[in-house]
């Protein structure tokens, strides 16, 4: 990582440690998640805090470093999920209904039951290990925010400019009829209600293009939705724009390049990360940044939200409009404080969820987050893969001409290309170094090149991806 530390972000990392110590040392924590790598980092930055080494139970290891003996207590579940969804309901199951061994070894670790618990799943509702009571566990007044056949209504009452749209049964006829009046020339997006519970990565997503009757979307969705949601399908650049609803105050960031891919056919979208090298142009950026002030405020006034949130949405040719709210800790989070690696940003996020009454100086972190992100650029992409590895492993690659290929010895190289286990087969993540990041680009490219090479050198099979135009540059 390049040095971007500044006056500011060493100001704000002492402040926000200093702030939470307290709150946090001595603690235990019961902490849940899908991947042990992920709850390794989280668990490290509670250690730093003064906590207790906690209690993980995660779905699977992932790829990467997993947590030491020293820095936590790790239980892996060893969960065979097909998807991110199914991933997150499996693990739901073994929390409310814990196998004797795992309560066995809770109970042994806090024999008194007065450690706190932690879903740190991006799908979360509240949930708890009894008698262990829930840490930073959203409502699900908060949760149903994520239904992508209420989030219109909300844009709307918030002054929010969308897309035109339709709410309807989930009859083929009525759908069918929708996509006709709304279809723009590059077809339609179809969207399943939250039915079943929340689900994300485009799981409930279907792009309907041109000459597409729709029969297998409609066939795939009415399984899990009773409505759906239709829209047209806008060129342009996937974003997020993210902030934090503190108790009096919001405060926004900068806008984070989602990158979602577009397979050769069939009728699903390719998310394949985020990243912050790409810059809208500054009326888009403003306008971005007011939807979400527009929208933490509304937030905060209809269901008494706290803590983090993120819009997604697309800049098209009439400017951004938004698609989906998640009301959690975002994706786009982790690259925006990239450049303040002190931060303790997911304990501050959890402790503001959480309700704690604290001098959070808002206007310090919303400063600190925004100078350092414009400063601190990231490229990357990852995804899961149905190729299996056995082990996590690293490519050094470097870009010759269009194509990126793996370095050779003695060459300096690029990039990174690590790939490694995951629950769903395997887990393939590019990052470019931050010396040959281009300013204001679009990543999608450099993560689409990326994966072509990981189809030829490690067997994977993501097969032709095409990344969005920018229609305003």
């Amino acid at each position: 990582m390049t040095d971007v530390s500044s006056p500011l972000a060493e100001q704000a990392s002492a402040y926000y440690n200093d702030l939470l110590r307290p709150l946090f040392a001595d603690r235990k924590f019961l902490i849940a998640g899908p991947i042990a790598v992920g709850l390794g980092g989280l668990a490290r930055r509670l250690n730093g805090l003064g906590a207790q080494r906690p209690f993980l139970i995660a779905g699977s290891e992932g790829t990467g470093a997993l947590p030491s003996p020293e820095e936590a207590e790790l239980h892996v579940l060893g969960l065979d999920s097909k998807d991110i969804l199914e991933e997150h309901r499996d693990l739901e199951q073994v929390i409310d209904d814990l196998p004797g061994e795992l309560r066995r070894a809770i109970d042994a670790w806090d024999p008194t039951g007065s450690a706190s618990f932690i879903f740190s799943s991006p799908l979360a509702a509240s949930r708890t290990v009894a008698p262990r009571r829930p840490y930073g566990a959203r409502p699900a007044a908060w949760a149903a925010l994520e239904d992508k056949v209420q989030i219109d209504a909300f844009w709307d009452a918030a002054g929010i400019a969308r897309a035109p749209s339709r709410i309807v049964p989930a009859d083929y006829d009525a759908i069918t009829t929708a996509a006709e009046a709304l279809d723009r020339g590059l077809g339609t997006v179809w969207a399943a209600d939250a039915r079943d519970g929340t689900h994300g990565g485009g799981l409930g997503l279907r792009w309907v293009r041109p000459g597409d009757d729709g029969r297998t979307s409609y066939a795939s969705l009415r399984r899990m939705a009773d409505r759906v949601r239709v829209m047209p399908f806008l060129e342009g650049i996937p974003a997020s724009i993210h902030g934090i609803v503190f108790p009096d105050a919001v405060t926004v960031f900068r806008p984070v390049e989602m990158v979602v891919l577009r397979p050769a056919d069939g009728d699903r979208l390719f998310y394949a990360g985020c990243a912050t090298a790409f810059d809208p142009n500054p009326d888009d950026r403003a306008s971005m940044r007011d939807a979400a002030y527009r929208a933490g405020k509304a937030l905060r006034d209809d269901v008494g939200y706290r803590g983090p949130f993120g819009i997604d949405g697309i800049l098209g040719e009439d400017g951004y409009v938004p698609t989906e709210m998640n009301a959690r800790f975002g994706a786009g989070l982790a690259p925006l404080a990239a450049g303040l690696p002190d931060l303790p940003l997911a304990p501050l996020c959890l402790a503001i969820i959480h309700g704690e009454q604290l001098d959070y100086r808002p206007d310090l972190f919303e400063r600190a987050v925004v100078e350092s992100a414009d400063t601190h650029r990231t490229c990357a992409g990852w995804s899961v893969t149905r190729t299996t590895f056995d082990e996590s492993g690293v490519l050094e690659v470097v870009r010759d001409g269009d194509e990126y290929r793996r370095s050779r010895s003695g060459e300096e190289s690029h990039g990174t290309l690590q790939f490694g286990p995951s629950v769903m087969g395997g887990f393939v993540r590019f990052v470019l170094h931050a010396t040959r990041i281009k300013r204001g680009s679009s990543t999608a490219p450099e993560v689409v090149r990326a994966l072509r090479l990981a189809d030829r050198a490690l067997g994977t099979d993501f097969g032709e991806l095409h990344a969005a135009k920018n229609l305003r540059p």
